[in-house]
């Protein structure tokens, strides 16, 4: 029994680690234009979101293959729904 509440647990839990992870991408490149260390942004957002969504998938995979392909699908669902909604503006009319 716990063995499929884990299963079904994976994907949202994999979701929740999409959303957080592409829409702090979406912030920092939100911040480039205006910082003056866009090298230090850029890589210092990139290893910070590594670092959580790796801790997250170790723990939500816990040895299990299909937990990792079910979070997987969770993470790839978020990133559909944010890429979908934070098209940018076209701000050149041609």
């Amino acid at each position: 029994m716990n063995h499929i509440f884990y299963l079904f647990s994976a994907f949202p839990l994999g979701f929740i680690l999409g959303l957080f992870y592409f829409s702090s991408l979406w912030l920092t490149v939100q911040q480039l234009p205006t910082t003056q260390w866009p090298v230090r942004l850029t890589l210092g957002s990139l290893f910070g979101r590594m670092a959580i969504v790796l801790l997250g998938f170790y723990l939500i995979i816990d040895g299990s293959w299909q937990r990792a392909v079910i979070a997987l699908l969770g993470l790839l669902v978020a990133r559909t729904i944010l890429t979908q909604n934070l098209k940018p503006t076209d701000s050149i009319k041609g």
